[in-house]
């Protein structure tokens, strides 16, 4: 009988190795962080499968998925040899803990490599994470930085993280920078799923910290959601805002944003032209005249005075309604004066 370890006691374990034997489009919707994907089908493959198994039932299915996996088995047991060679706990994971997992780790066994079948799948995985974060206990205070867009919050949240300050990125989990151009030129957004699951990761591993420090969020970013339970310690938190003057501001997101310009005009256009029942027709006529023309900054500047930062009101803040304020005109010297406030809290 193969040998099964419940969701609980796996991600206790001193660094498993998951294996998951799932196609590669289940595997890029969710997965356990770290965890190597060996398929037994490929995507077409298991579309045939199932497939046969709704038109012939399962014994056809069976059949068929056998023949499929037959030639491969050798280059999958010598995957999960290396793997093993690690003296690490190997533990294999389909969806649900079902016939792809259980025959591997037969398979395996009988050619003497240890490892364990996750009980319940990666289904059963993907609730662990939603229970936890549901009830999740944030200890640390959570820092936010607060400003208008373009002074400078991620790149002193990556130099704050450089030395070594307990931050999380959360528009990193999420692959999207949270703004109506936040999807451009990174590629696919995270699925719930994976942000959900690197989300909680970052939280156990930094729980015994006295901070955390993030940007300031809503509770979407992109396709995902913040947990209750983190979003409102970010609300509860201690809030910096930084602040630099508008110059500074269109530099840095010209900067930012540079190769994106020229290789995704097709993408901006389309996100301007979304911008028409916030800004008006004028409004987005003028920006796409601009844009087209070349004009980045006056696009940008615009962008800035007239969408982002009434959306945001931070330029019109009271700086006494947050716990400290920081000029961000040199993001080196912020971020020392925010490692400064940071002493408080202790390390």
């Amino acid at each position: 009988m193969n040998s099964v370890i419940r969701v609980e006691d796996a991600v206790t374990l001193d660094s498993p190795i998951f294996i998951d034997m799932r196609s590669p489009e289940e595997y890029a919707v969710g997965h356990i962080p770290g965890a190597v994907n060996i398929p037994l089908f490929n995507d077409d493959e298991r579309a045939k499968v199932g497939t046969i198994y709704k038109q012939m039932g399962a014994e056809e299915a069976k059949h068929l998925g056998l023949s499929i996996v037959s030639t491969k088995l050798p280059d999958i047991v010598g995957q999960a040899r290396q793997l093993h060679k690690s003296g690490r706990k190997v533990v294999v994971y389909c969806w649900r803990g079902g016939m792809r997992s259980k025959s591997i780790v037969n398979v395996l066994e009988m050619m003497g490599i240890a490892a364990s079948q996750l009980l319940g799948g990666f289904k059963a995985y993907r609730q662990y994470v939603l229970d936890r974060l549901k009830t999740f206990e944030v200890k640390p205070v959570i820092v936010v930085l607060c400003g208008s867009t373009g002074t400078g919050k991620t790149i002193i949240l990556n130099l704050l993280a450089q030395q070594n300050i307990p931050v999380i990125d959360l528009e990193k989990l999420a692959n999207h920078r949270g703004s109506v151009f936040g999807q451009i030129g990174l590629g696919k957004p995270s699925t719930a799923q994976n942000f959900d699951a690197k989300l909680l990761m970052e939280l156990d591993i930094l729980n015994d910290q006295p901070y955390i420090v993030v940007e300031c969020e809503s509770k979407r970013i992109g396709n995902v959601y913040l947990p209750d339970s983190l979003f409102n310690a970010m609300r509860q938190g201690k809030k910096i805002l930084l602040s630099t003057n508008i110059e500074i501001r269109v530099d840095r997101l010209i900067e930012e944003y540079l190769d994106i310009y020229s290789n995704n005009q097709e993408a901006i256009i389309a996100s301007i032209e979304s911008l028409r029942k916030r800004i008006g027709n004028k409004k987005t006529d003028q920006l796409l005249v601009d844009f087209n023309a070349g004009k980045i900054r006056d696009v940008v500047k615009i962008l800035l005075l007239d969408y982002y930062d009434p959306m945001y009101g931070y330029e019109k803040a009271e700086t006494t309604n947050y716990d400290s304020w920081v000029k961000a005109d040199d993001v080196e010297q912020a971020t020392d004066a925010i490692i400064q406030y940071l002493q408080q809290f202790g390390r």
